[in-house]
């Protein structure tokens, strides 16, 4: 996968799950796609769940004991083109592993504007009551997915019984990224100006995966823009430290990234001691480093991603520290 293709795809898929202070490359402004036919979208991989009149899709392997694991994806993700598809295969022979696509990206309809991070908490909760998948859970979250999980877990406490944050973001941080969010709403703002309903928004070469064309949909990138919104949307009560919850002895394995510019930039020093931070929301956590990823450890090492769902759920299971 390439993270800086000449296409909005890289776009979305790089700088949106990309930590503040990087740069976005200028090769990835979006450029006006001519007139094209509607794409079809590709049959989903998993099952579209009604959870009140709108459908959100879910995919769910493995058929391990409780409790299961539920990824959380990170901004413009979503199952078919989403980071987990390795780290999902590597965790289904041991346990029971779900990715979803949140309201508007992939195959789910699209939810309620504005939207929120506690929207996207309360679909999450009532995906899992639909589709009869009950608690307890590990959530796994990347990226912006980290604070959702977090927030899930402050809204319902006792359903979630362990964590795993991979090079999240943090509440510390989202008002220092405020510049970068308005730079990427800006540039999805300027590619859906001139979109064609259904068609993507860049010209893309022939023989491009059916995941990848979608997430130059128009539709989609409306959503992503929503998700960036979202970010500034939430309240003053939560951007404070711990605003999204704290975990207690909840078992938590933070995972960051180990492939970072030498010397390390201040942004990244930043990144390496929030990393650190979030391993102390809980009492029982573990710090692990992907050293051979950067920011999309999922796809890079998915190994990595595997084995802390697995000290997770050994945690949980015997009552012993993480180790």
């Amino acid at each position: 996968m390439s993270r800086f293709a000449s296409t909005l795809v890289a776009f979305t898929v790089v700088s949106l799950c990309t930590p503040a202070g990087a740069q976005t490359p200028q090769s990835a402004v979006p450029q006006a796609a001519p007139v094209a036919a509607p794409f079809v979208m590709p049959p989903p991989p998993g099952t579209l769940v009604d959870i009140g009149g709108r459908r959100l899709h879910l995919l769910c392997k493995g058929t391990g004991k409780s409790p299961t694991v539920i990824f959380e994806a990170g901004l413009s993700q979503f199952t078919a083109n989403s980071t987990y598809g390795k780290a999902q295969d590597a965790i289904a022979p041991f346990a029971r592993v779900c990715t979803y696509d949140r309201a508007g990206l992939g195959w789910s309809d699209p939810g309620p504007l504005p939207r929120t991070h506690p929207a996207m908490v309360e679909d999450l909760h009532r995906l899992l009551a639909a589709a009869k998948i009950g608690p307890p859970y590990v959530l796994v979250g990347h990226s912006m997915g980290g604070p959702l999980a977090r927030l899930y877990v402050h809204t319902y406490p006792g359903s979630v019984v362990g964590m795993v944050l991979l090079d999240s973001s943090s509440e510390d941080t989202f008002d220092a990224e405020t510049a970068l969010r308005a730079s990427v709403v800006a540039q999805i703002d300027a590619a859906l100006k001139t979109a064609t309903p259904g068609v993507p928004v860049v010209s893309l070469p022939p023989g491009t995966p059916p995941e990848l064309v979608m997430t130059a949909l128009p539709q989609i990138l409306a959503t992503v823009k929503e998700e960036e919104l979202a970010i500034d949307r939430a309240p003053a009560e939560l951007k404070r430290p711990g605003g999204y919850g704290r975990l207690g002895d909840m078992p938590l394995v933070v995972v960051r990234r180990g492939k970072v510019a030498q010397p390390e930039s201040e942004t990244e020093k930043e990144w390496r001691l929030q990393q650190e931070r979030l391993a102390g929301l809980s009492t029982n956590s573990l710090l692990l480093v992907a050293h051979n990823s950067g920011h999309v450890i999922p796809y890079d090492e998915p190994e990595v991603v595997a084995d802390a769902v697995k000290r997770v759920l050994d945690s949980y299971r015997t009552g012993a520290p993480l180790k």
